[in-house]
């Protein structure tokens, strides 16, 4: 009897487990684990964080990487001074043989005075929350616990009128994502070697 039940609750939890991700992950899965994939009109998206050999950016030392049904965007994480905020700095795949020099390629000039780009960088907002929706004013790091929540709610904005501008793509056009909180689904049991630098 004691065995039938046993069998019975273990087959029940392994069941259970997949339907209660976000709590598990919330404590117990690294940032460079999470991986959130929320399904669309358009198909499924997948957003996560992958691992730099050293450090990504002074903010960080993950890259944050957007795959859509389209391509994969890849960015840096920056903060700014005073009353602080994360913003996505669109780069080259940093996977790739061409980043080993230096780094992968910023796609956005800083330095610029052209509006539009700034229009750009103000579509690329980052928020991570927690599990009680405290805001994070930090991006995430490797190794630390993945955010219970993200949104980059104007992203969409950024794809939909100005696609070219995040990615090398010289074919990018339109890329249709909705606004939305993202939340982690899985957490990787394995990694891909770090990007560079």
């Amino acid at each position: 009897m004691f065995k039938a039940f046993t069998r019975l609750a273990t087959a029940t939890a392994i069941v259970l487990v997949p339907f209660f991700p976000v709590a598990l992950l919330a404590d117990e899965c690294p940032a460079e684990r999470a991986l959130y994939s929320p399904d669309t009109e358009d198909g499924r998206l997948e957003l996560g964080f992958a691992r730099a050999q050293n450090y990504a950016s002074i903010a960080s030392n993950l890259y944050l990487y957007l795959t859509t049904t389209q391509r994969t965007y890849w960015f840096t994480f920056s903060v700014s001074n005073g009353y602080s905020g994360i913003t996505l700095l669109p780069v080259t795949d940093p996977t790739r043989a061409d980043a080993k020099p230096d780094g992968p390629q910023e796609l956005i000039d800083l330095s610029s005075n052209d509006e539009a780009m700034h229009d750009v960088l103000r579509a690329l907002r980052f928020y991570a929350l927690d599990e009680d929706f405290t805001f994070c004013f930090e991006p995430p790091m490797s190794g630390e616990p993945a955010p219970a929540y993200v949104m980059v709610p104007e992203i969409g904005l950024a794809l939909w009128y100005g696609a070219g501008d995040l990615t090398d793509d010289p074919a990018a056009d339109r890329d249709p994502v909705p606004r939305g909180v993202f939340q982690p689904e899985v957490c990787l049991d394995t990694l891909p070697p770090p990007a560079w630098p």
